[in-house]
C-alpha cells in the first residue's frame, strides 16, 4: 500500500443481515472481476449513514432494512486496491429486514449476486482487505451465537 498516491477518502456505509446463521453477501464487480462483501455502498454527499445504508440496501438486494446499531468503523489504514488514489472509510451497521423479496441476481448494474453464506463458507471468498477487518473483529463474530 502507498499512502502517497491517495487524493481523497471514500466513506462508505453496509448493512449486516443475519439470518438462520448466515450473513448475506453480495457478489461485486469491480476492475479486477468480482470481489464479496456486504449489501452497501458511498455515502453521497448531504445523507445521513443509516439513510445510505437503507438505500445502498435497497438498491442492490431490493430488501428495505431499518438500521438497528453501528457495529464497526475501519480501525486501519485502509487504501483501494480497485482505485489506489482512494483510502477507504467503512461503517458497518447491524439492519433488520422490513419487508421485499430478496433479488438473488443482483442488480442488473454493479452486484452481480447475492447470496447467504455462513462463516465457514468465508474464508474461500473474494474479500477486500477492509472487510476482512470488520469479519475478522469481535464485533462482527459476535453477531453468531455459539
Amino acid at each position: 500500500m502507498n499512502p502517497s498516491r491517495l487524493t481523497k477518502f471514500r466513506v462508505a456505509v453496509y448493512g449486516v443481515l443475519i439470518k438462520d446463521g448466515k450473513v448475506l453477501l453480495t457478489d461485486t464487480r469491480v476492475p479486477s472481476g468480482v470481489i464479496t462483501n456486504f449489501p452497501g455502498g458511498g455515502l453521497e454527499l448531504g445523507e445521513a449513514p443509516s439513510e445510505a445504508v437503507e438505500r445502498e440496501f435497497r438498491e442492490e438486494t431490493t430488501l428495505t432494512v431499518t438500521v438497528q446499531e453501528l457495529l464497526f468503523c475501519t480501525q486501519q489504514f485502509q487504501q483501494n486496491p480497485e482505485y489506489p488514489h482512494e483510502q477507504l472509510i467503512h461503517l458497518y451497521y447491524k439492519v433488520h429486514q422490513v419487508r421485499g423479496t430478496l433479488a438473488m441476481a443482483g442488480n442488473e448494474d454493479d452486484v452481480a449476486a447475492v447470496r447467504w453464506v455462513s462463516l465457514d463458507e468465508l474464508p474461500a471468498r473474494r474479500i477486500l482487505a477492509v472487510d476482512r477487518e470488520f469479519i475478522d473483529h469481535p464485533s462482527f463474530m459476535n453477531l453468531f451465537p455459539k
